[in-house]
């Protein structure tokens, strides 16, 4: 028979244990509770801070479709023009930081942690390089960090100090670009109107390198100026059919028959002051949703029936869009048979109305667009598909 004390004493023992390993088990839960909830914090603010550079990014490669850059691409912006476009680009990049907060604290970016310049799009591994050839810039990359000694200084942990450990790191990287790897548009009602009129790629890239530069436009007033302003004007009519200068008459310029039927100036002037519904491309080529190069880069064409010339009962629906940025097709090939002549047509592109002159001889009138770069919707790029040398595609996370 066992004595009452020692079986007291046993109780007492085990409950002795027990108390020791409740204490000892009370401080590694405390430990991975303070573990998880401070990772927990880490985790967020990283989560923060990758938005506030992928924002930050985004925001800084959208100055590669500005007018400014528009200038530098075509060697008009003059000597510093660059130096203009890397700093719009920085400040919209840090504007963009500080308002993505970092655990309720604006985000700023440390002064040598924002990088622009060129990077190759065809290889997802390559860095930016600093010091490419102005018209090349299509990068912007952001690193953006809470640590110790940085800007944003580091996270504060809220357990981990009991052990020793008060604070905590972490960073984010986001690299922005302009892919102007364009190889369809969607006709949607939204973004630039299409206008059913083609030039040929002759004519357009012919001014695109040498046309003339005698309109400008002021952004803050939205108005079109007579001088020069680092653009040149893509002058969409007259055109010579053939040969050189301007004495052949009214030109390759056509007026596209999408989905019109010739059925007169009354269409026509309603897609242009609105722009080429989505039905009425259906209607002309089976699909409002244009694929210019496939998945294996292969160019896709369409063809279209139109009218060389340009009516002048179009020119009061044509100077109401003075200022407004309008879409237009080009064409590589045209059968040329009256009103009922065809264009292959292999793209499209962006510019803003800036004049339209139909009277006079051929010299002395013409239909002028400012070129603009275009990333609004409707946009598709794939990585098979040849640059347009900046003139279209979309504003993408890199990486």
């Amino acid at each position: 028979m066992i004595p009452f004390t020692r079986i007291e004493a046993d109780r007492a023992r085990r409950r002795g244990v027990v108390a020791l390993q409740v204490a000892v088990s009370s401080v590694v839960l405390l430990g991975f509770a303070a573990l998880t909830i401070d990772m927990g914090r880490l985790y967020v603010a990283r989560g923060d801070l990758q938005r506030s550079a992928d924002a930050a990014a985004l925001a800084g490669a959208s100055v590669y479709t500005t007018d400014l850059m528009m200038a530098v691409r075509q060697g008009l912006g003059g000597e510093g023009a660059i130096g203009y476009v890397v700093d719009l680009a920085e400040t919209k990049a840090s504007e963009y930081a500080l308002v993505n907060r970092t655990l309720g604290k604006p985000t700023s970016i440390d002064s040598d942690d924002l990088v622009t310049g060129w990077i190759n799009l065809g290889s997802g591994n390559d860095t930016i390089h600093t010091n490419p050839v102005p018209k090349d810039y299509n990068a912007v990359g952001v690193y953006v960090k809470r640590t110790d000694g940085g800007t944003n200084g580091p996270v504060n942990l809220l357990f981990a100090p009991i052990f020793g450990k008060p604070l905590g790191e972490t960073t984010a990287l986001a690299v922005a670009v302009f892919d102007d790897r364009f190889s369809g548009f969607t006709l949607n009602g939204f973004g630039a109107g299409m206008l059913p009129f083609t030039v040929s790629e002759q004519a357009f890239e012919q001014d695109l390198a040498n046309g003339g530069d005698q309109y400008g436009y002021d952004s803050p007033s939205e108005t079109v100026y007579s001088g020069s302003d680092g653009i040149r004007e893509i002058r969409l009519y007259p055109f010579p059919l053939s040969g050189s200068g301007y004495g052949e008459g009214d030109g390759n310029f056509g007026v596209l028959n999408i989905g019109t039927g010739n059925q007169g100036l009354q269409a026509l002037n309603h897609q242009i002051i609105s722009g080429v519904p989505p039905e009425d491309m259906v209607m002309e080529v089976g699909t409002s949703d244009m694929t210019f190069y496939d998945d294996g880069g292969n160019p896709v064409t369409y063809e279209i029936t139109g009218s060389p010339g340009l009516d002048g009962g179009l020119a009061a629906s044509i100077e109401s869009l003075e200022g407004q940025v309008i879409g237009f097709f080009l064409h590589n090939g045209v059968i040329l048979s009256g009103a009922n002549a065809i264009y292959t047509i292999t793209q499209v592109r962006f510019g803003r109305v800036m004049d339209l002159k139909l009277t006079g001889p051929p010299d002395q009138r013409g239909f002028y667009v400012q070129p603009v770069t275009y990333d609004g919707a409707g946009v598709s790029i794939d990585v098979n598909a040849p640059s347009t040398n900046g003139l279209i595609g979309k504003v993408v996370l890199f990486k």
